[in-house]
């Protein structure tokens, strides 16, 4: 089988491929596939690939877990799982629209699209092409309980945004927090402002003070927007961070002040995992990415060989770690699957 590089390169935009896992070349190929067997496929046991549409280098961070939990579902599955990101610096939603519709012309079995905003039209250029589209995240339970038989998309797997920032705010209130900061890594993101909706939606259920501040990706930058705002605002005991990578940027301002404040943040990073276990960080919320990767693989091959489609959406999380399980978390986090 020809590599699905060489067919995008062909079509003008050279994306590095991730096989296996953390980026290790370990790709299965035809004669493996076709060595196993699966009564009633539908298929008549054709080898299948399975392109995950990524949106960042998996060799470190949330994409190294999805990645690995994407790697794992092909090799239980006998199929082949290409993880393809795009390259260089400058990357936004009409540069991903191109990267999926030269995955399209290179026709793999199935697509997992990953949502940074409206992707529908690509998505129906691929199910017309005769391509199994899956799509990260998931709908809020809330919003969607059951699966729209029209949906464009044969699965949809992902954390509940809103009800993270929910269990969040919860946690911090059930542990005597008064004044709630969530500080949104990324303000143009709209999973990020979901997580921060459901926080003040339950801030203001509960009658406790609530703040939004614009943060940034940078735990340096973040720390030094956060010590004079927690300076100027001596009742805030709370603080969560809509992301990962400058959750601890958190910890840096509240030492900096000198007083107690509960700190958390998004995903499941050793440094994080590491913080919780020093008593810096209150929890992290996991939306334990390896189930993202492996889930979404399964369930397109599950409809590509069965016909199977789930009646509602695939929800990974949210989950809380802290002090309770991070021991048990830690060595996960270091290999890559929580």
């Amino acid at each position: 089988m020809h590599s699905i590089k060489s067919r995008i390169t062909a079509v003008g935009l050279v994306i590095p491929l991730v096989l296996g896992m953390a980026g290790s070349a370990l790709a299965q190929d035809e004669s493996n596939q076709a060595s196993c067997n699966y009564p009633g496929d539908l298929t008549g046991g054709k080898p299948l690939v399975i392109v995950i549409e990524g949106l960042g280098d998996p060799s470190s961070g949330f994409f190294r877990t999805l990645n690995n939990g994407a790697q794992q579902a092909a090799k239980d599955l006998c199929v082949e799982a290409r993880y393809i990101y795009p390259q260089g610096g400058s990357f936004d939603l009409a540069s991903y629209t191109q990267q999926i519709e030269q995955s399209i012309a290179a026709q793999p079995d199935g697509i997992v699209i990953l949502g940074i905003g409206d992707l529908d039209a690509v998505a129906q250029q691929a199910k017309d092409a005769g391509i199994a589209v899956g799509f990260q995240p998931a709908p809020s339970a809330k919003d969607q309980p059951l699966r729209d038989p029209n949906d464009i998309y044969v699965s949809r797997v992902g954390a509940d945004e809103y009800a993270g920032g929910a269990m969040a705010a919860n946690r911090f209130i059930a542990d005597g927090a008064k004044s709630l900061v969530c500080v949104q890594q990324d303000p143009a993101d709209g999973t990020q402002t979901m997580r921060c909706q459901g926080m003040a939606d339950v801030a203001a259920e509960a009658g406790v003070k609530y703040q939004l501040v614009a943060g940034s990706p940078d735990p340096g930058q973040t720390a030094a927007l956060l010590e004079p705002f927690l300076r100027a605002n001596p009742d805030v005991d709370a603080m969560l961070n809509t992301g990962g990578s400058a959750t601890t940027g958190l910890v840096t301002a509240k030492n900096a002040v000198g007083r107690e404040i509960f700190t958390a943040g998004f995903d499941v990073l050793p440094e994080l995992v590491k913080l919780i276990q020093d008593g810096e960080l209150t929890f992290t919320i996991d939306q334990q990415g390896y189930w993202r990767g492996y889930i979404s693989v399964m369930q397109l091959v599950h409809y590509i060989r069965y016909g199977l489609v789930q009646a509602n959406y695939y929800l990974t999380g949210p989950i809380l770690v802290d002090a309770s399980n991070a021991d048990q978390v830690a060595s996960l986090a270091e290999a890559g699957v929580r």
